[in-house]
């Protein structure tokens, strides 16, 4: 694909992308990918019929889980079920869509509810690979494209972001998943319920453990927007699969890795054509700290009410 010499030009540098997607603060160098010490737990559940394993993306609205099922799709393989299938596309390659209990349902809904009622592996033949995302360019998302949220002032643009009322009581966010709905203080509130259930063993008790709930990966958005190859190598490996892109992937030459190059998000339910990201688009727009677009007062409420545990863990502090 040939790009236009200007619009080329207007891709930041290399050190102004990581000084966006990184916190100076940050010891850990991206990508980051949480969770791979639950690698060789996850292979050893399924060592009985490895050809069952999955891969399944999971995360919250707007950060990026279309994307990832299509990287896993063109270019992670399981071997056990390529031989069993015999290369076919549609069953052999082991990756699916999303995860049993729905990409964006919090796993406490994890075995006791399912999208596919017909489907043929459990949830422990499923390795989770979750999508986080800098809660501050999240948020900005959130109000263009709230999916199943609501809370007060959402269609504001003045107002979205506010995380408390005039009368400092907190704009509370209620999100209608397909099992039930739940409840959250604020949108930054619900940036920490969600990704707490999948971060801390026993997120409702709050004692801090961070030992994995089961087997999952947490990655993040922005890694998998420049560091696709890396990531998603990474990912394939843990589940026991293989890099390598499908039979019937005409587009790129054997042995090449296949990156997604025009928008992932498809119908809809993903709001306009105009506002979906290609590669291109997305390394531009996502290279710069979000936190620019928030006033200071915004910012100290933000960071007093984001967990700092999960925060400092995946760069963003």
């Amino acid at each position: 694909t040939e790009i236009d010499a200007n619009y080329w030009s207007s891709v930041p540098s290399w050190d102004v992308i990581l000084n966006g997607i990184q916190s100076p603060l940050s010891t850990t160098q991206p990508p980051i990918i949480h969770g791979l010490e639950t690698c060789e737990l996850f292979q050893q559940y399924t060592s009985a019929n490895p050809s069952n394993r999955r891969i399944a993306p999971a995360g919250l609205f707007n950060t990026g889980t279309n994307y990832l099922s299509v990287l896993l799709d063109y270019n992670c393989q399981n071997p056990h079920r390529v031989a069993k299938f015999h290369g076919n596309a549609k069953r052999g390659h082991g990756n699916e869509w999303e995860v049993p209990w729905g990409k964006h349902t919090p796993p406490h809904f994890r075995g006791s509810y399912s999208k596919n009622s017909k489907a043929e592996y459990t949830p422990e033949e499923v390795l989770p690979i979750v999508l986080v995302r800098n809660p501050y360019g999240w948020m900005k998302s959130m109000c263009k494209n709230p999916y199943a949220a609501k809370w007060g002032g959402m269609h504001d643009e003045k107002s979205c972001l506010r995380l408390k009322k005039e009368n400092y009581e907190w704009n509370t966010v209620d999100v209608n998943f397909g099992p039930g709905k739940t409840h959250h203080k604020s949108l930054a509130h619900f940036w920490n319920d969600w990704y707490g259930e999948y971060f801390y063993k026993n997120f409702t008790s709050h004692d801090g453990d961070t030992t994995a709930p089961f087997p999952r990966l947490i990655i993040r958005f922005e890694d998998i927007i420049f560091f696709p190859r890396e990531v998603t190598e990474k990912v394939c490996k843990c589940a026991g699969g293989v890099l390598g892109h499908r039979q019937d992937d005409k587009d790129v030459v054997h042995g090449k890795f296949h990156y997604v190059v025009r928008s992932a998000k498809a119908g809809m339910g993903h709001g306009p054509a105009s506002q979906r990201n290609g590669l291109v688009d997305s390394w531009i727009r996502y290279s710069d700290d979000p936190r620019k677009n928030y006033d200071k007062e915004t910012v100290t409420l933000v960071e007093d009410v984001l967990d700092s545990t999960m925060v400092e863990t995946f760069g963003y502090r």
